[in-house]
């Protein structure tokens, strides 16, 4: 008779193994967790520049749907169409604050006329309640078609 010899091998993973294993783990999880910070920055300069955007084309198109030029003064207030229907008045030539329920930007327009028929407006737009940071600038210009 044939004696079997019997394998005592144990089945599981070495210290060696799971150490391993654990190290990787690790690695990927302080990566993710390095992404979170870029990403939460990320939202918060979008949702600031939609912000920003928003209100500046409440103001502009405003401006270029004005067929009145007496409407658009060069210095002193605008009264703009707001979007919940009312109107507000936008201050020109000075850092004046826009508040409302879903944003706060801080503003300084500016109207020069450029001959008869031609006011260009600069809007300059910072984020939340301070002029802290570089303005994103909104320039366009408004030609008095009235006039031709």
């Amino acid at each position: 008779m044939k004696k079997l010899i019997q394998c005592t091998r144990k089945r599981g993973f070495t210290l060696i193994e799971i150490m391993l294993a654990l190290l990787v783990i690790t690695v990927g999880i302080v990566a993710a967790s390095g992404l979170l910070g870029t990403s939460l920055d990320s939202a918060a300069k979008s949702h600031d520049d939609l912000n920003i955007v928003s209100f500046s084309d409440m103001v502009l198109n405003y401006c270029h749907a004005v067929t009145n030029w007496s409407e658009l003064p060069p210095d002193g207030t605008l009264a703009v169409p707001d979007y919940d229907g009312g109107t507000f008045n936008l201050q020109q030539g000075s850092l004046e604050r826009f508040e409302c329920p879903a944003y706060t930007v801080s503003y300084k327009l500016e109207a020069q006329t450029h001959g008869p028929s031609i006011k260009a407006l600069t809007l300059q737009l910072w984020p939340g309640y301070t002029s802290n940071g570089t303005a994103r600038v909104f320039y366009t210009e408004i030609y008095n078609w009235a006039d031709k």
